[in-house]
C-alpha cells in the first residue's frame, strides 16, 4: 500500500485547477476510477486526457495505468481492514466520540506507514546512530514531540537537546558540527523558526532529518532525509492533533531502530537509567512517609 488516496487529497493544495478536478473525482469515486480509461476519467472530471496524464506524473507515476494499479492495491487493503473514516456531529454519543477518535488515530498511523520511504527511514536512523549530538526542533505542539524524543534517546546514552525557546534552538544549532544531527518536526514544513534552525545546522555541516507532511515544502526540500506523516482532519480535530500521533510514532520507530542497532549497549544504558529512576522513586516515597510521620507526631 502506498497511501495514494492521502497523496491525492494532499495534492489539492498544490496542483493546477485542471489537475485538481481530476483529483476531486478520484477522491469521490476511487472504486470507479480503477476501471476507467484515461478518456473516461477525463470526461467524468471535466478535464482533458493530457491533464489526467500530467496529474499522474505529478504524483510520481509514469502514467495512468501504473497509477490505477497502485490505487487498486490500496483500495483492496482499505476494504480488508475497514479503514473508512467516520465523522462526528454535535449529537453523537460518548461511545461514538471514543470510537471515531481512536479509529482516526489508527488511520493516521496507517496512512503514515504507507508514506514512509524505506531508504529515507534507513538513512535517518543511521544518521542518528552515528551522531555525537542530536538537536530536536519543534514549535508549539511539535515541541511536545521533540521533548518526547529526548526522553527516549537520552535513555540509550544519546546526547540530545530540545529547547522550547526559539533563541536557544538557534544557539544549539550554531554549535553543531559535521558529526551531529538535527531533527526538525513541522507538519506544515513551512514554520520559519524551524527553517532558520535547519539552515544554521546545515551551515555547520550537520545532517537534517525532517518529520513533516507529504508535500513539496521548504523543509522537505532542504532536509537530508524526509519522513512523511499523514493527518486526518475534521472541524474540531486539527492537523496538529492527528499529525502529533503519527509523528510520535515515527520517533518511536527511529528510537527503536537506533536501540537495536547497538542492542547490548542500549540495553545496558536502559537498565542503568531504569535502576536510577527506581532508586529515586523509592527515596521520594521514603521521604514522603517520613514527612508524614513527623507531621503526625
Amino acid at each position: 500500500m502506498e497511501g495514494i488516496l492521502y497523496k491525492v487529497r494532499e495534492s489539492l493544495n498544490y496542483v493546477k485547477p485542471s489537475e485538481g478536478a481530476v483529483a476531486e473525482y478520484i477522491l469521490q469515486h476511487p472504486e470507479k476510477t480503477v476501471s476507467m480509461s484515461v478518456n473516461q476519467l477525463a470526461s467524468a472530471s471535466y478535464a482533458s486526457p493530457s491533464a489526467v496524464m500530467r496529474y499522474c506524473q505529478t504524483l510520481g507515476y509514469k502514467g495512468f495505468k501504473s497509477f490505477k494499479l497502485k490505487l487498486s492495491g490500496d483500495l483492496a487493503v482499505i476494504n480488508l481492514h475497514d479503514l473508512e473514516q467516520e465523522t462526528l456531529s454535535p449529537d453523537d454519543s460518548s461511545d461514538k466520540i471514543m470510537s471515531v477518535i481512536t479509529n482516526t488515530n489508527i488511520q493516521s498511523l496507517y496512512s503514515s506507514l504507507q508514506l514512509l520511504q524505506k531508504d529515507q527511514f534507513t538513512a535517518s536512523y543511521n544518521y542518528l546512530v552515528n551522531a555525537k549530538k542530536i538537536d530536536f526542533y519543534g514549535v508549539g505542539s511539535s515541541f511536545l514531540i521533540a521533548y518526547d524524543a529526548i526522553q527516549k534517546f537520552m535513555r540509550i546514552n544519546k546526547a540530545c537537546t530540545a529547547y522550547s525557546d526559539f533563541h536557544m534552538q538557534k544557539v544549539s544549532a550554531v554549535n553543531l558540527n559535521e558529526d551531529d544531527v538535527a531533527v526538525a518536526v513541522s507538519y506544515s514544513g513551512e514554520t520559519q523558526q524551524i527553517i532558520d534552525c535547519v539552515k544554521i545546522a546545515q551551515s555547520k555541516g550537520a545532517k537534517v532529518i525532517a518529520i513533516t507532511k507529504y508535500a513539496d515544502t521548504h523543509l522537505s526540500d532542504i532536509a537530508n532525509a524526509v519522513l512523511f506523516v499523514a493527518a486526518q482532519e475534521d472541524e474540531f480535530r486539527t492537523a496538529a492533533m492527528s499529525s502529533r500521533i503519527a509523528s510520535l510514532n515515527v520517533i518511536d520507530m527511529l528510537y527503536t531502530a537506533c536501540a537495536y542497532e547497538d542492542y547490548d549497549n542500549s540495553l545496558s544504558h536502559l537498565n542503568q537509567t531504569y535502576n536510577i529512576i527506581q532508586q529515586s522513586q523509592r527515596e521520594d516515597a521514603r521521604n514522603a512517609r517520613n514527612n508524614k510521620n513527623n507531621r503526625e507526631t
